[in-house]
């Protein structure tokens, strides 16, 4: 059986360093808290060894105080080459919760219950880049808010296409729904990860929807309450001739 050791160190130097915030959705300055580092060696034999580093952070963000989680691991195995040909060893950042930067979080709390736990399973998903699982949870929202505006057809093609025959989405939207559709179809039936960049636009698109569909008519029942709008009166025709 190989030999393995590890060693451990905790540091608390409180250094500001830019990270992704997922509160904040931009990189900003965070506080390292505290780091354990995990410093390991495994005996391959014939005098080679797998060595390996793990940075576990506590990190605070200086803008919104969000309190998270970064680990920064490396190994001897994980190097390539540069341009010039020298040699460099890669690293691999994660972070807990999971985090996109620049694409925030919308207000599911005015969505009807069903659409906003899947959006929420669907956007962690995707902010912990399981992206096959993101892709399958945005195609089930799809689905979801079809059923819940009780669009007709006997599949989601279809559903899709009474969407706009409703002047529920443009012709346009249409074109990017039924795209939505196929890359949903992908990741439930065949297993298959599209692009980061390709769901977060996937997703953007399902949250002008939802923006639309469901929290505007929300918000403006709430702040328009007391707002009547006024009725025009049908204009009075003259004397001896018929109204227009």
């Amino acid at each position: 059986m190989a030999r393995i050791t590890k060693k451990f160190e905790m540091t608390i130097d409180e250094s500001i360093e830019k990270f992704p915030c997922k509160k904040c959705c931009l990189e900003s300055n965070h506080r390292v808290v505290a780091t354990y580092t995990e410093r390991g060696s495994e005996d391959c034999g014939g005098g080679n060894t797998f060595d390996w580093t793990a940075f576990n952070q506590i990190i605070q963000c200086l803008g919104c105080e969000e309190i998270s989680f970064r680990v920064e691991s490396s190994n001897s195995e994980d190097w390539d080459h540069d341009d010039e040909g020298n040699t460099y060893w890669g690293s691999t950042v994660t972070y807990y919760p999971g985090r996109v930067v620049g694409s925030k979080i919308i207000d599911h709390t005015s969505l009807p219950l069903d659409i906003g736990e899947i959006y929420q399973e669907a956007r962690s998903a995707l902010d912990s880049d399981l992206l096959i699982i993101s892709g399958i949870g945005i195609r089930a929202i799809l689905d979801t808010i079809c059923s819940d505006v009780k669009a007709k057809g006997r599949n989601l093609e279809q559903k899709i296409d009474d969407l706009h025959d409703r002047s529920l989405v443009t012709k346009e939207g249409v074109q990017t729904l039924h795209q939505i559709r196929v890359l949903g179809n992908n990741a439930a039936h065949r297993g298959k990860a599209h692009s980061k960049s390709q769901l977060l636009l996937a997703l953007e698109v399902i949250e002008h929807i939802l923006i639309g569909t469901y929290i505007i008519p929300y918000r403006a029942k709430k702040v328009f309450k007391h707002i009547e709008p006024k009725k025009i009166a049908a204009p009075v025709a003259p004397n001896n001739e018929p109204a227009a």
